[in-house]
């Protein structure tokens, strides 16, 4: 019998999202370069949604996924500053005051995504993150 799953703590990174044009090409290179456990993920209903997904560790709920770029929000793509470190918190509306007083700013509305919500923002030194929350409910 599986364990039952437990949130992380609140500010533990969640999911690293690596961008492609080509899920398919960029998920063999990851796979051929660093054995990433890829998943059998669910043909995406929308091809914009693709996104192919691994656990790195699932003790630490740590997981990411190869996704398809650009995304909706235009502000995920392959390139320079390609992977997105997505950082779990209670509330993505909530935390967004945080990191604008912090010296950051939000990029993005609330999106919805699987399971949960998240929104993009840029840091101090212009890296962009993201904060990711659970839907309630």
């Amino acid at each position: 019998m599986a364990a039952e799953w437990k949130p992380p703590a609140f500010g533990t990174p969640v999911w690293m999202g690596i961008p492609a044009k080509d899920v398919s090409r960029a998920s063999q290179f990851y796979d051929t370069v660093f054995k990433l456990p890829f998943k059998k993920d669910q043909p995406a209903s929308d091809p914009k949604d693709e996104c192919n997904s691994f656990d790195l560790n699932p003790s630490l709920n740590l997981s990411g996924g190869i996704q398809k770029a650009p995304d909706p929000t235009g502000l995920f793509a392959p390139g320079r500053g390609g992977i997105c470190v997505y950082w779990f918190v209670e509330d993505v509306d909530a935390i967004a005051p945080v990191i604008e007083k912090a010296g950051g700013k939000m990029l993005s509305e609330k999106e919805k995504e699987c399971e949960g919500f998240y929104r993009f923002f840029e840091d101090t030194e212009g890296t962009v993150g993201a904060v990711y929350m659970m839907a309630k409910g």
